[in-house]
């Protein structure tokens, strides 16, 4: 069984399962607590859930070429990336989704690359599986991933 993620301990009536990607969970807890999709208390408490679930499985602002390679070993990338600035380069030309690297990495899967922008933007929109634009920009390495998709 995997550890309880903290962004539901302020919820104590909601009986987490942390098997459960964090998309699911957020879902279950917003039909729980009545929550509209995209309202302005979905919005926070999504983001607040992304940002605390990315700190949690992947590290709060990890900038090291280690973080930068795993990435890339995790997206299949041919590799030996021997700089951060080679990674950078290799991600920047990736569609995948920032959510979906967060739960597959916690569930122990890859996360699914898309051959175009369009077909990152259908699957997001879709999904509903969208990490916070401005939370993203923070970190080094979500930045180099962060597509427009609005």
């Amino acid at each position: 069984m995997s550890a309880p993620r903290p962004c539901f301990s302020n919820f104590p009536d909601f009986k987490q399962n942390p098997d459960l990607p964090i998309s699911v969970e957020f879902n279950r807890l917003a039909s729980h607590r009545r929550w509209k999709k995209g309202s302005r208390t979905w919005c926070r408490v999504w983001n607040l859930c992304m940002n605390m679930e990315y700190d949690r499985v992947i590290g709060s602002h990890l900038a090291e070429l280690d973080d930068w390679r795993r990435l890339c070993e995790e997206l299949d990338l041919p590799g030996p990336f021997p700089s951060i600035r080679q990674c950078k380069k290799a991600l920047s030309r990736v569609y995948v989704n920032i959510v979906d690297i967060i739960e597959c990495r916690q569930l122990g899967q890859k996360p699914r690359e898309f051959h175009t922008l369009r077909a990152l933007i259908a699957y997001t929109r879709n999904s509903g599986n969208f990490f916070g634009r401005a939370q993203a920009k923070q970190d080094k390495l979500l930045k180099t991933l962060l597509r427009k998709v609005l």
